[in-house]
């Protein structure tokens, strides 16, 4: 039995009501973004089906019924000011993982302090969720590469970052909850604004 945060009223959620493959994410916006995704376009084209974005919550269950959850993400970043987030530096996450990615100087610990809050808010309210994972704020330029090719990719991305003297700071204001497909492809389903007034979603 789960109790309802909001209004405390026993809830009972089992896992067979939880679809697993729900996420929530902030894109990364205009030229930034699309300098991203061109990197990823390069170096690993299956990243190419979705944009480039830092991830808040990595994939959890969620119930089917998706409205209080919703609510409760939307709470939580209703009292969260927007604030400004600073791509800097490339990195691996190798031997845990294939990945190279890049990674956050401003702004860092605020996207840690937002993915405390979300995670904490919905751990409390539906099913708890142990990350495998100390969460790290990042975005994937490459995935699933072996030993050879994470050097040889990482140094590549540290050439093309290099050379790239746009802006690298991007304003956090908004986040998305987004589901995967059964195609593997993921899907907006919700705008999330920080710092906004509180959206109550129909029951």
């Amino acid at each position: 039995m789960i109790l309802d945060i909001d209004v405390g009223i026993p809830n009972t959620i089992s896992l067979e009501d939880m679809a697993e493959d729900y996420a929530v994410v902030c894109y990364l916006p205009g030229d930034l973004g699309k300098f991203v995704d061109g990197l990823r376009r390069r170096f690993d084209p299956a990243l190419a089906a979705w944009l480039p974005h830092v991830t808040l919550l990595p994939p959890r269950p969620l119930p089917d019924a998706l409205a209080e959850p919703l609510e409760t993400i939307r709470r939580q970043c209703a009292s969260f000011e927007p604030f400004d987030a600073t791509v800097h530096g490339v990195c691996t996450f190798w031997p845990v993982s294939g990945v190279v990615y890049a990674s956050f100087s401003t702004g860092r610990e605020r996207l840690i302090e937002l993915h405390d809050l979300l995670n904490d808010a919905l751990n409390r309210a539906y099913l708890e969720r142990q990350e495998i994972h100390p969460y790290v704020p990042h975005v994937t330029i490459a995935q699933d590469l072996d030993e050879q090719r994470i050097a040889r990719v990482l140094a590549d991305v540290e050439r093309e970052c290099s050379a790239h003297k746009a802006s690298w700071t991007f304003r956090v204001d908004s986040l998305f909850l987004v589901q995967k497909t059964p195609e593997n492809c993921w899907l907006d389903l919700a705008p999330i604004p920080l710092g906004g007034l509180i959206t109550h979603s129909t029951r």
